[in-house]
């Protein structure tokens, strides 16, 4: 491999774009997005539109909620890949929530047990996801599916971030 450049650190590109064939990024697993967040958030927690507050989240506390919107980003080691927002607008943040891509989550098991291939819906434990029990109920408030399982109690699940 020919390098034309190596860099050590960060890299600002200012007034243009990259433009790419293709870019591999290393550092992480999942495309995040900035977000003020309330509720005393925190990496795995799953996250929501908060209606009284545009353009920003709360930690999720009830099943099935349509409003889902991703879980923090950058639990259990596995940090952002892609990380997106736009300085002293409402698209900025303190916490980065997967919107796509893979993240641990909190996920609550005394709603069924987990396996890989689950479907995951957000639960009424607070941060936690569930699997999807109610097909019916689940209609725009799936999270993605689970990619580790989770037999019992209260534990980390990896999950592939796919809102639906």
């Amino acid at each position: 491999v020919l390098e034309a450049a190596q860099f050590g650190g960060d890299v600002l590109v200012t007034g243009g774009r990259l433009i790419t064939p293709e870019l591999e990024i290393t550092g992480g697993a999942d495309l995040s997005e900035r977000f003020e967040v309330a509720g005393d958030p925190e990496p795995r927690h799953v996250v929501s539109i908060d209606p009284g507050q545009p353009g920003q989240l709360a930690v999720c506390r009830e099943a099935y909620d349509r409003k889902v919107a991703g879980i923090i980003s950058g639990a259990d080691g596995v940090k952002p890949g892609l990380l997106m927002g736009q300085k002293g607008t409402a698209a900025d943040g303190e916490h980065p929530v997967a919107l796509t891509g893979r993240v641990y989550c909190k996920v609550d098991a005394s709603y069924g047990a987990v396996q890989p291939g689950d479907l995951l819906t957000t639960s009424p434990t607070t941060g936690h996801a569930m699997k999807v029990s109610d097909h019916s109920k689940a209609t725009g408030a799936i999270l993605g599916k689970a990619m580790t399982s989770l037999d019992a109690g209260r534990g980390l699940v990896l999950v592939l971030v796919s809102l639906q």
